[in-house]
Formats: C-alpha cells, structure tokens, sequence
C-alpha cells in the first residue's frame, strides 16, 4: 500500500514528519510505532507489510530531534507529549508498538490512559530503570558526575519529580490492559537485570518475551519476533 506523507505541528512550534498506511481489508484498528533514541521510525518498515496484511492502519513519526523531524531535544516528557499530540492529531489509536525510549515514553501513556482494555501496548527493550540506562549512557560517553548530576536536577528541574519516576515498571504495574514486554537478556544499554524482579512479580496481564543474543536492536528488527509482536496485537 502507497504511504502517505503526514506532518503535525506540536504545541512547542516544532513540526514532526511521518507517513500513514491503510490496509486494504481495514479491520478498524490503528497501531502506532514509536522508535527509539538515536533512531527514526522508517527502521521498523518490516513491521508494516504484516500489520496491513492483518487489516491495521499503521502510523509512525520520527520523533523530535530524530530524522526528518524538526527539534534539538528529546527526552521522556517531550517524546510522551509528542506522543499524545499524535494521538489527538491521528485518533483513535488503539495499539501501541515501542522500543527503548519509545518503549518507556508509551509505558508513561498506558498509565493514564483511558479504557485501557480496548488497548494493547508492545514495550521492547524499554528502560526498567532509567537510572541504570543513564548511568550506563553517561559511562560509554565518559561524562563525568558534575554532568550526570546536572543532568537528573534538570530533570527534575522540569518535571518536579525524581528521575525513578520514568521508569517502565513503575508506570506499566498498574495497566489493567494487555501488554507484551519484549526483551533480550543480552541488551547492554537497558539491562535484562533490571526486568528479574520485577518478571517474577508483575500482574498477569503483562507477558514476556525473552530473548538471547539479540541485545537492543537486533530484538525487534528479527522477523520471528516480528511475527509474534504482529500476532499478540492481532489476537
């Protein structure tokens, strides 16, 4: 199916780029694909072709700051606005696909969401524990703690609340809808060990998909776990 070219214009006057598709058996259900950092939304084409197949509208932006859209920053609170914004902008959406910081900012939109049956929510590889993602991010780049200091007081700065707050357990254990928490017990920039406890604890409605020697990325480009990421939103 041809896509279709979208912009929206976000409260803050930056203007993120996207494409829309329509299934040509439509099923009356929209799933929305939020990407990662450092990522855009055209690395998760191989979604698209599947999900049309079993009758979605499939929608994507690249987030701001991130490919063909415009903005210097992203982080947690921006990419949720942007987020809810699409979904005022392109509603209903009724599916939720994300990965890493997509994966988190749509963990923080399933919190409040309204009628949360009517939703499914896939997290792929998103930060249990932001503190540790950070922590890990900060190490790699060899900032040092004046700057990570600087950094979480300024999240907080914005926010009023503390850098725990943004984390994808806390925000996804009271989700009453369905969700498929996809992770890879080798992923080094958002730790499997982060996910242990709270695997063994979470509610039933919240399934698993653990993986091996995919880590960050190659866990939600493998056309296995594609295929089972299609069929739980299908389902």
């Amino acid at each position: 199916m041809q896509a279709k070219a979208k912009k929206l214009t976000l409260t803050s006057q930056i203007t993120i780029n996207g494409y829309e598709w329509h299934s040509s058996k439509p099923n009356g259900k929209t799933v929305l694909i939020c990407h990662g950092y450092a990522s855009y939304f055209y690395k998760f084409e191989q979604y698209i072709q599947p999900l049309l197949r079993q009758g979605f509208r499939v929608i994507g932006f690249d987030a701001p700051g991130h490919g063909k859209s415009e903005g210097k920053y992203i982080n947690i609170p921006i990419y949720k606005d942007a987020i809810e914004q699409v979904m005022k902008s392109c509603g209903p959406i009724d599916h939720f696909i994300g990965h890493s910081l997509g994966g988190i900012s749509i963990a923080m939109i399933a919190e409040t969401i309204e009628n949360p049956a009517s939703h499914k929510f896939v997290l792929i590889a998103p930060a249990t524990k932001t503190t540790t993602t950070f922590d890990n991010y900060f190490s790699m780049m060899r900032f040092s703690e004046a700057i990570k200091t600087a950094f979480f007081e300024e999240i907080g700065r914005q926010t009023h609340l503390p850098i725990s707050y943004f984390e994808a357990d806390r925000a996804i254990e009271n989700y009453k809808g369905e969700v498929l928490w996809v992770h890879d017990q080798g992923d080094r920039v958002c730790p499997y060990k982060d996910l242990e406890k709270f695997k063994e604890k979470a509610p039933e409605n919240i399934k698993f998909l653990i993986t091996n020697e995919l880590g960050h990325n190659k866990v939600y480009k493998t056309p296995e776990i594609v295929d089972k990421i299609v069929a739980f939103l299908s389902a």
